[in-house]
């Protein structure tokens, strides 16, 4: 019993960390680009920070993108990447599933997070990351307001889009540098 109760105060503890952490993010606003990382290093740092949260989830990894890297503050794109998870695991309904792909389109990074939830109705869908919106009733609605201004302070930006019956997918398209301008990475 006391092991199941500190398992529960470790939980809430890192719940309460990551709502700090993202609103110092919000309210910080720009970030140091200070990390250069290419799709498959970020696929495998989104991976391991993904472990614990997705353990007994079927989750399909897949990245097509092996050239290139993105200029990034790793921590804090890791975190909104993990918030996007977070989120697609919370819309899931009977067997959880995920899809993580990492694609390249328009000199673009694309990290696409679908679920095999229910889908969002249009009118709630346009409101998510609006800051302090929720549709939860434990949420803080920062969850996507972070992701969205993470994206942003990579020159990026974050989509969703939502088919009733169908799941939700998060995108967030972040600047390439092709490996041609980079001579100094192999």
């Amino acid at each position: 019993q006391q092991q199941r109760f500190a398992a529960r105060l470790k939980e809430r503890l890192h719940e309460l960390e990551h709502q700090v952490r993202d609103m110092l993010v919000f309210a910080r606003g720009d970030l140091p680009l200070n990390d250069r990382l290419t799709p498959v290093e970020l696929m495998g740092a989104l991976r391991s920070a993904a472990e614990s949260p997705l353990q007994g989830v079927a989750v399909r990894w897949q990245c097509d993108v092996h050239g290139g890297e993105i200029l990034c503050n790793r921590d804090t794109l890791i975190g909104a990447l993990l918030n996007l998870v977070e989120n697609a695991l919370q819309a899931c309904e009977g067997e959880r599933r995920l899809k993580i792909h990492l694609y390249c389109r328009e000199q673009a990074l694309r990290v696409c997070i679908s679920d095999n939830g229910k889908g969002v109705d249009a009118d709630i869908l346009a409101r998510l990351g609006e800051p302090f919106f929720t549709t939860r009733a434990t949420g803080t609605g920062l969850g996507l307001a972070v992701a969205k201004a993470v994206a942003r302070a990579h020159r990026g930006e974050l989509q969703l889009r939502s088919r009733a019956g169908r799941g939700t997918c998060a995108s967030v398209k972040l600047p390439l540098i092709p490996v041609s301008l980079n001579p100094g990475r192999s």
